[in-house]
């Protein structure tokens, strides 16, 4: 395993990166060389492909494809994918990671589908966003407090540096920027946030619940056997 800059490359994510810049590289010569869209609506997301078309593999190629028009769209892909997914793939193992970004990335493609049929339903959506916005979620969980420098220069916790990607897609929601999914990005966030928590479990939400409640019912009770008025004497209670 090679180490750039303090961040590790790790053999799933060379693996994933790998298949992602070759994918895009076969975009690159069949859009621009042989000047047709055909792979684009065979393995891209469009709700009315999927179905009625019954297209029901598109959900998952979508996350292997990029816009074959602009560059940033991979590079920042894969630049997340190696700086978050790398870690993540070294404290869980390489099948685990795996596991969870396809998970990410498909419940995107889900949450997509289903948002398209209501509001988008010919519009086709490709790159691997919504898994990679999976892994961002799950390493701020996993690794809160571990320091990343910012443009190299300014330190801070992970848990503080996530609120930057997050706070784009966030903004891009708010203001409809043109070109993107935000039904990806939010779908990608919620699957890795429900899969990293743990509470995609019922029986995990409700523990949860029952501890919620039970802490709010034991401090209802505490309260309540507190003197109004303090101790006698006029001191006050510590």
């Amino acid at each position: 395993m090679r180490t750039y800059a303090g961040w590790p490359m790790t053999p799933m994510v060379k693996r994933i990166l790998i298949i992602n810049v070759a994918v895009w590289v076969v975009e690159l010569f069949v859009v621009h060389w042989l000047k047709t869209l055909t792979p684009i609506e065979l393995l891209a997301i469009t709700p009315n492909r999927v179905y009625p078309g019954w297209f029901i593999w598109q959900p998952f190629t979508y996350m292997w494809l990029h816009s074959p028009d602009d560059l940033m769209h991979i590079l920042l892909n894969m630049l997340f994918l190696w700086m978050f997914g790398a870690t993540l793939e070294l404290s869980w193992g390489s099948k685990a990671f795996l596991r969870f970004y396809l998970y990410c990335g498909v419940g995107a493609g889900l949450t997509v589908f289903v948002s398209g049929k209501l509001f988008a339903p010919d519009i086709p959506v490709l790159g691997a966003s919504g898994a990679i916005y999976g892994l961002v979620i799950a390493w701020a969980v996993a690794f809160p407090n571990k320091l990343i420098y910012f443009f190299g220069l300014f330190p801070m916790k992970g848990k503080h540096f996530v609120l930057i990607p997050i706070g784009f897609a966030v903004f891009d929601f708010i203001t409809r920027a043109r070109g993107v999914s935000h039904a990806a990005h939010l779908g990608g966030m919620a699957v890795g946030a429900l899969l990293i928590t743990g509470y995609w479990r019922p029986d995990r939400v409700r523990k949860k619940l029952r501890y919620w409640w039970l802490r709010r019912k034991l401090r209802v009770l505490e309260g309540s056997s507190t003197p109004k008025n303090g101790p006698p004497g006029g001191g006050y209670w510590q």
